[in-house]
Formats: C-alpha cells, sequence, structure tokens
C-alpha cells in the first residue's frame, strides 16, 4: 500500500471515529435534557398534589365543625353590656327642675277684722294689656298673677301689671302669659322681673267653705283706680256649663275684672268676672276651685 493509500485511510477511520463521538454526546445530552424536564414537572405536581389536598383537608374540616355543636362549656358567655369608654369619663348632669306650687293654701285659717282683710290690696295688681284694662291677684311667691283671660285678650304677651304699695308707691312690672282657658275665662301669668319686690300672695280657698250670705269683700281697679275695696255678701253659688259661678251683691265695673274676692279669713275665693246689665246688682266671681283645678290639670304652665 501507497503513503497516498494510507493516508485516505486513516481520514476516514478519523471521521468515524468522530461520527461515534457526536452521536454519544448528542445522546447524553438529550437523556440529561429529558431527565431535567421530568424532574421539574414531577416536582410541580409534587406541590400541587400537596396544595390541593391541604385545602380539601381544610374544607373538610370546617364542614365537620359547622355540623357538629359544640358543648355548653365551649360557648362563651356573651358581654352584658358593650365596652363604652365614656362610661368611665365625668358626666355632667344638670340639676333637678324645682317643683314648684303656683298658689298656697292656709291649713287653718282664722277671721280677720276688715282691715286685715283690707290690707291684702297690696297682693291684687292693676293690669293694663293694649287697650284692656282689669285686674290679677298676686297667688305664688314666685310671681304668679291670675285674671280673666278677656283682660289680656287683646294683648297676650305684652300685658303689664302695677303694684301698690301701703304707702301708695305704685311699681310696674311687665308679665308673661303661662296658659289660659277661654271658656272658663282664666289667664295664668307670671311677673318676668321680681327681684326688687316683696311679693305677699293671697293663698287660695276652699270652694266647700263659700256659703250664701257669707261676709265678702271685694279689691280691684274699677275704671282705673287701684285697689277700691267694697265688701258685701255671698248671694248663691251658680253652675253654669261645668263651672261654679259665686253671686255676690259687692258692685263689679269695668276695671274690676280679674280682681279679688276675699272671705274674712283673708283667703281668695273667687275672681270678680262680670255683671249684669239689665238686672239690679248682679254680680258675679269665678270660684277659686275653678282656678286651682285649672292648674293642677296643667303643671307644665308653672315657673319656678
Amino acid at each position: 500500500m501507497d503513503k497516498r493509500t494510507e493516508k485516505m485511510a486513516k481520514k476516514e477511520a478519523a471521521k468515524q471515529s468522530n461520527k461515534k463521538i457526536s452521536k454519544s454526546l448528542a445522546i447524553t445530552m438529550i437523556a440529561g435534557i429529558t431527565f431535567m424536564l421530568l424532574f421539574v414537572y414531577g416536582t410541580a405536581g409534587f406541590l400541587l398534589l400537596q396544595y390541593f389536598n391541604n385545602e380539601y383537608t381544610e374544607t373538610a374540616s370546617l364542614s365537620m365543625e359547622s355540623v357538629i355543636e359544640p358543648k355548653e362549656e365551649e360557648i362563651a358567655p356573651p358581654l352584658e353590656e358593650p365596652f363604652n369608654s365614656t362610661e368611665y369619663e365625668p358626666v355632667l348632669k344638670a340639676p333637678a327642675a324645682e317643683r314648684v306650687t303656683a298658689y298656697q293654701m292656709l291649713d287653718s285659717p282664722i277671721e280677720r277684722s276688715m282691715e286685715q282683710v283690707v290690707g291684702l290690696k297690696e297682693s291684687v295688681v292693676k293690669i293694663e294689656a293694649g287697650e284692656n284694662q282689669g285686674s290679677g291677684v298676686l297667688i305664688s311667691a314666685y310671681g304668679h298673677i291670675v285674671t280673666n283671660f278677656h283682660v289680656i285678650e287683646s294683648s297676650p304677651y305684652m300685658a303689664r301689671a302695677q303694684f301698690e304699695s301701703v304707702d301708695g308707691f305704685v311699681m310696674e312690672k311687665d308679665l308673661m302669659l303661662l296658659g289660659y282657658n277661654i271658656q272658663q275665662d282664666l289667664a295664668v301669668l307670671q311677673l318676668k322681673n321680681r327681684n326688687d319686690i316683696s311679693l305677699k300672695p293671697i293663698p287660695l280657698g276652699s270652694a266647700s267653705s263659700v256659703k250664701s250670705g257669707q261676709r265678702i269683700v271685694t279689691i280691684g281697679s274699677p275704671k282705673g283706680l287701684m285697689n277700691s275695696v267694697s265688701d258685701g255678701i255671698v248671694s248663691g253659688i251658680r253652675e253654669n256649663g261645668g263651672q261654679t259661678l259665686i253671686q255676690i251683691s259687692a258692685p263689679i265695673s269695668q276695671g274690676n275684672s280679674g280682681g279679688a274676692l276675699l272671705n274674712m279669713k283673708g283667703e281668695l275665693i273667687g275672681l270678680t268676672t262680670f255683671k249684669i246689665d239689665e238686672a239690679e246688682n248682679l254680680n258675679f266671681a269665678i270660684s277659686a276651685s275653678d282656678i286651682k283645678a285649672l292648674i293642677d290639670n296643667n303643671p307644665h304652665w308653672v315657673n319656678p
């Protein structure tokens, strides 16, 4: 064999050897890649299986707990009251409203002289409301005054009262309207400012003490003449539409309306109200029992 032929044979053998190495390397690489893919997918599948297995276990556990009732000792007792932080903070409370009475009564009054009864005129006032003028009676130490509604009807929220002292000094005070009853012709007012005046209320008398023939005294402001005094007797007790009227012989003139009708114990037994013009000496007063009932039935009228 010559050298040329020998060289060609060596080349051919080298080629065959390289082909074998390349094929083995390719097979090795393919096997490695396949193994890696199987490892990755196998691991992912295992993790997913574990995840879904845990989810199923928790769901099943919750379902069983919802079916099985807890034991009594496992149930937490409810809170009596929700926590409120304001319970531990100081709370400011308004003082209790003062309970007052818009009138007073005497337990066991005794008979007085005429001069003593007339001395109560300091507690009878002249009232002016718009164009109207009449009288009123102080019945409480808190400045409550009772009068006829028709006295203040023309200007009920602009009424003023005039007090006359024993020495003739006149003091004027503004009034505020607390309540009224048109059918009974009654109104309850109160002094707006009573700090600079000495109040001596006249107590209400009992309706059962009023008798025909009983001696009485009236005090009012007829025609604006303050604290005019008249006397007479009770002529009769009249019932008119559920209201008690006291018929008296003491004269009543314009301006007397709302004035005091007093017995000889110094009690207010009525308010002089009207007279019948077509007859001689027929004069009437609203009973103190109606005044008391009206105030008792309307306690919200009363202010301290």
